[in-house]
C-alpha cells in the first residue's frame, strides 16, 4: 500500500499533485522497478524489461490486442464525457480541488500533459508489470489479481471522490476503474505481455483527460 499512501499523502497532506508525479509514478512506477532488478538483483536491461512483461513470446500480440482495446476503450471515453462530462465536473468545483493541490494557470497545461503522457504507462509498468511479476507465485490467482486491483483502484476512488460531484457517479467510476485493473491483470496472465494493459491505458488515459480539460478549467 506504498504506493497508493503516497499518492494520497501528497494530495491531501502536502497538498501538491506534482509531488505526486515525483514520488509516486516517477519513485514507485520507475524507478522502484530499476532500483530491484537491475540494484538489489544485479539484473540485465533484458532481464528487467523481460519482469515487466515489455519483451517476451506475447509481445507482438499484446500490443495488437492493446491497440485495439486501447481504440475501444478511448472513443468510450471521448462520447462518454462529451456526453455527460458538464454534468459531471462542474468547474466552479473542480477548480479549487485542483487549485488546493498546487495546480494554478502557470504550471496546469504541465499537469495534463503529464497525465496524457506518463501516466497511463508509468502505472500500467508499476502494476500489470513489477507488482504482478512479483507476485506471480500467489495462490489462488483470482484473488491475487484482485488484491492488486483494489490497491491500484483504492487511492483514484479517494481523489475522484473530490473531483466528482455526485457521490454515485464517483463510486460507479470507482468500481470501473476497479473492474479494468483485474481485467488489465488477466490480460498480462494471459498474454505474459503488460503492453494490452499499458497502450489500452494510455489510450483511455490520454482520451479522458484531452476532452475533460475544458471542463475542468475554472
Amino acid at each position: 500500500m506504498g504506493a497508493p499512501a503516497s499518492v494520497v499523502g501528497a494530495l491531501f497532506i502536502w497538498q501538491d499533485v506534482f509531488l505526486v508525479f515525483a514520488a509516486y509514478h516517477l519513485g514507485f512506477c520507475l524507478v522502484l522497478p530499476l532500483w530491484r532488478n537491475l540494484g538489489l538483483r544485479r539484473g540485465s536491461w533484458r532481464d528487467h524489461f523481460g519482469s515487466l512483461g515489455l519483451t517476451g513470446p506475447g509481445t507482438s500480440r499484446g500490443m495488437a490486442l492493446g491497440l485495439a482495446l486501447g481504440l475501444f476503450l478511448a472513443t468510450a471515453a471521448i462520447g462518454f464525457f462529451r456526453w455527460q462530462g458538464g454534468n459531471l465536473l462542474a468547474s466552479q468545483e473542480v477548480g479549487p480541488v485542483l487549485a488546493g493541490w498546487g495546480v494554478d494557470e502557470s504550471n496546469q497545461a504541465l499537469m495534463f500533459w503529464f497525465m496524457i503522457l506518463v501516466n497511463g504507462p508509468a502505472e500500467e509498468l508499476y502494476w500489470r508489470g513489477f507488482v504482478h511479476s512479483g507476485l506471480r507465485d500467489r495462490r489462488p490467482r483470482w484473488a491475487t489479481l484482485l488484491l492488486v486491483a483494489g490497491c491500484y483502484a483504492s487511492y483514484h476512488g479517494v481523489t475522484i471522490g473530490w473531483l466528482v460531484t455526485d457521490r454515485w457517479v464517483a463510486l460507479l467510476f470507482t468500481a470501473a476503474i476497479l473492474v479494468m485493473g483485474f481485467l488489465w491483470g488477466v490480460l498480462r496472465e494471459r498474454t505474459g505481455s503488460v503492453w494490452p494493459a499499458l497502450l489500452s491505458h494510455w489510450a483511455a488515459a490520454a482520451a479522458y483527460m484531452w476532452v475533460a480539460r475544458p471542463l475542468m478549467q475554472g
